[in-house]
């Protein structure tokens, strides 16, 4: 009896392991095929939901804002982020990220100029932070940065104005000290605060913002300062509709100034004064001999 029983299982045996063979192969390629599914099902609603995103231009800007520093936040260790420099980098903050002004102004700005964001974003708290620390208007300070040097901190001028605000780096020497000495002009955050309180004194010092500008481009002396004021604060009111939130409304009224005839936006251009701190309209060579550049040495 016992070795006709061995003889069924040694029988049947290989019949139950091929079935079992057949069943795992079938579940294994039923996992595959649901999951190939799955995958392309999600793929495709990620395409949809990407179209949609960037065929929607609030979402699509807030993505492209946001973005960056969602995954930095992401991808940096906690300590490597606790220990990152807190001079004029507030906008790496989640109460600056968080900010919808701030967040509106750098939109404007990176894309006004073609700058990207993240970059602009630092600018950005750095010039409201100089603005709190001076009691001056952080929108003036960032329409001084746009009209001077088109937020490039790299800029300068034949007459050796550098960086964001275009400063006299040899005039104003001693101001850069602190932050390392004359090669500092070109150190966004140095620069902004210099020009700031640069800005500061002459504002101060004409006793209201239109005189100061004039001050400030090195055209004290003269009948006009070639339109230098006007545009400056024009850019500060167009940053300041983006500010509220209208930036494609700003945006709109950039694109119109551009549009008009260049003798309708700039006077034409002159020699600057040595004592200038920044690029915006040029002083004619007598404005030199007369001292206008003795204004702008504060």
């Amino acid at each position: 009896m016992t070795k006709v029983t061995d003889y069924a299982l040694r029988t049947r045996l290989p019949a139950l392991w091929a079935g079992l063979r057949a069943f795992a192969c079938d579940v294994g390629n039923g996992f595959l095929s649901t999951s190939r599914v799955l995958v392309t099902l999600v793929g495709c609603l990620t395409l949809l939901g990407s179209a949609a995103v960037m065929s929607h231009a609030p979402w699509r800007d807030r993505l492209l804002t946001e973005a960056p520093a969602v995954l930095a936040q992401l991808l940096l260790p906690a300590p490597a982020m606790a220990e990152a420099p807190a001079d004029g980098i507030a906008a790496s903050t989640p109460a600056a990220i968080e900010d919808p002004q701030l967040r509106h102004v750098t939109q404007y700005l990176a894309r006004r100029y073609r700058v990207a964001d993240e970059a602009v974003r630092t600018l950005v708290a750095a010039a409201f932070e100089a603005g709190r620390e001076r009691q001056l208007d952080p929108l003036l300070i960032l329409a001084v940065m746009a009209i001077e040097s088109s937020m490039n901190p790299f800029a300068e001028s034949s007459m050796g104005a550098q960086g964001l605000m275009q400063v006299m780096t040899r005039v104003h020497a001693d101001k850069f000290e602190p932050h390392g000495g004359d090669h500092a002009a070109l150190d966004p955050i140095a620069n902004i605060k210099v020009g700031s309180a640069i800005l500061q004194d002459v504002v101060r010092r004409g006793g209201s913002v239109e005189r100061g500008l004039q001050l400030y481009v090195g055209a004290g002396h003269l009948p006009d300062d070639g339109g230098y004021a006007a545009r400056v604060l024009a850019e500060r009111a167009r940053i300041a509709l983006a500010a509220s939130g209208r930036v494609d409304a700003a945006l709109s009224a950039a694109l119109r100034e551009s549009a008009r005839p260049a003798e309708a936006r700039n006077a034409p251009e002159l020699a600057k004064p040595a004592g200038a701190a920044g690029t915006g309209v040029p002083t004619p060579p007598a404005a030199v001999n007369a001292g206008t550049g003795s204004e702008r040495a504060a």
